[in-house]
């Protein structure tokens, strides 16, 4: 199966990712709050750390090695914290709203009432040179990435 089938059977259609999500998978260079938010979208989602390590350096080619540890780190962190309520929020396409991390001991589906639920999703018009560049990414790691 390759790398973008397996992150899509946990998270759904890559067209249905939000616009934000995207764009730090794919195109804006890391940044603390970029890696945290793409963890927090792939822990909400249970997508396994492997998993999204992997397709996090297969999509960004600004990632560096040290970058593997904070996805650790932030999972860790979040397996760690069992009782713990609101750690943090990610955008949960198919409820179409921002859901908190709750610990495994608290998990349940919980909306974060105080976010704007109203985000773009999917990629940006064909003719924008951004989209185009993402998609002939995705044709090209959809051809060679195995998930492993």
């Amino acid at each position: 199966m390759s790398l973008l089938k397996s992150a899509e059977s946990y998270l759904g259609p890559l067209a249905s990712w939000s616009s934000n999500i995207l764009n730090y998978l794919f195109f804006d260079p890391p940044t603390f709050w970029t890696v945290l938010s793409l963890v927090n979208f792939f822990y909400g989602k249970r997508v396994t750390c492997a998993l999204a390590i992997q397709l996090f350096h297969t999509c960004n080619d600004d990632t560096a090695p040290f970058m593997t540890d904070d996805f650790y780190l932030f999972y860790k962190q979040y397996q760690r914290n069992t009782d713990t309520v609101h750690m943090d929020i990610y955008f949960h396409m198919r409820i179409e709203k921002f859901l908190f991390i709750n610990g495994s001991n608290k998990d349940q589906i919980e909306i974060a009432e105080s976010e704007n639920h109203d985000i773009p999703r999917g990629f940006f018009g064909n003719k924008d040179t951004v989209a185009v560049a993402i998609r002939d990414k995705i044709d090209h790691i959809s051809a060679n990435a195995p998930y492993y």
